[in-house]
């Protein structure tokens, strides 16, 4: 027992077209034994055109090229005082790695102009870190984002700045650590052997072994710079107070 299934109005007119439609069995055989030819297949679809070369070339996301002093760099940076206590848990490490080159350039030129790839590669994270932390300040009323689009050429870089109160009179009293500090690295050497070093030309210098014996120029200057010491020396000690 077949269930009835309901049809729609189009399919069943379309039913009972068919069935209206006479039927001749000659022409059926025909089809079947291949005396009517049948329509032909249609032609396979041509190939779709090459594209042309664009002028504008696609934007290539930047990688670091070492991404331990990356990690590094995004924990040192996230982990610094370039905000306050009461702003800190608002942004996660790699925001606040953001905003420490923020408040950085702020801090140093009065807002910060550089562009998004750059922020990313000082603080150690990605651009969309970046635009990430740039709306969330924004949302938060910490920061101020002014866009400067040029009309028919490539827009300027964003200039932000710092709108919180607070956190202004933060970094105005606080370091920035959005650069390293010092111009030089220090050079660690032992102080023991330079004071024996030093003892010992000291010594050479009074025998006069320093110069060599065909100077005789230079080793009698030696010789007189000797004798001032001594003098010098022996008029201090004649100089000095006796005791009655």
């Amino acid at each position: 027992m077949t269930s009835y299934i309901p049809r729609a109005p189009d399919f069943a007119a379309s039913i009972e077209r068919l069935k209206a439609r006479p039927w001749n069995e000659s022409i059926v055989q025909a089809y079947e034994q291949g005396s009517i030819a049948t329509k032909p297949a249609a032609p396979p679809a041509a190939s779709p055109k090459p594209l042309k070369a664009s002028r504008l070339v696609p934007r290539q996301r930047p990688r670091s090229p070492n991404r331990q002093a990356s990690r590094d760099r995004r924990r040192r940076l996230g982990g610094s005082s370039a905000l306050p206590d009461t702003l800190r848990h608002c942004y996660t490490e790699g925001q606040r790695a953001v905003l420490c080159i923020i408040a950085g350039e702020i801090k140093h030129h009065g807002v910060c102009d550089l562009p998004i790839d750059k922020i990313a590669a000082l603080a150690g994270v990605c651009r969309t870190t970046v635009q990430t932390t740039l709306h969330e300040g924004r949302r938060l009323f910490h920061l101020k984002v002014t866009e400067r689009p040029m009309r028919g050429r490539k827009s300027l870089t964003n200039l932000v700045e710092i709108i919180s109160t607070e956190w202004r009179a933060w970094i105005s009293r606080a370091p920035s650590d959005h650069r390293p500090r010092g111009s030089n690295s220090v050079k660690m050497a032992s102080t023991t052997k330079n004071t024996e070093r030093r003892k010992e030309e000291a010594f050479r210098v009074t025998r006069g072994d320093c110069y060599q014996e065909n100077e005789p120029q230079t080793r009698g200057l030696a010789q007189r710079r000797i004798g001032n010491a001594n003098a010098c020396t022996a008029f201090r000690v004649d100089q000095r107070p006796k005791r009655e």
